[in-house]
């Protein structure tokens, strides 16, 4: 959840949830190098994935697509998380799902 999400629903008279569980579905280049560069924002934020699943089964297997999931943090460590995992050059997709905890 944004920040700017959070004060929307402040302003409507919502409480704003003190934790969230986010959902990270990345679609990227089946590169050597894309699940560490993947596992890095959380690491950096002293957070540990409760969900990793990576597969290359679609078409030539040029492409990865990988489900990662987070639970329990605050939604400023959510949205940093999903920051930085837009920022990876090899990511071609990125779709969050941040919902109350």
């Amino acid at each position: 959840m944004s920040s700017a999400t959070a004060v929307s629903l402040a302003n409507q008279g919502f409480e704003a949830p003190s934790h969230v569980c986010a959902r990270f579905l990345v679609q990227g280049a089946a590169d050597p190098g894309l699940l560490p560069r993947l596992l890095e924002p959380f690491s950096k934020l002293g957070t540990v994935p409760s969900r990793v699943h990576a597969s290359c089964e679609s078409g030539d297997g040029s492409q990865m697509t990988v489900d990662l999931r987070l639970g329990g943090v605050t939604p400023r460590v959510a949205e940093l998380v999903e920051y930085e995992l837009r920022r990876i050059v090899l990511v071609s997709q990125l779709i969050a799902v941040v919902e109350p905890a």
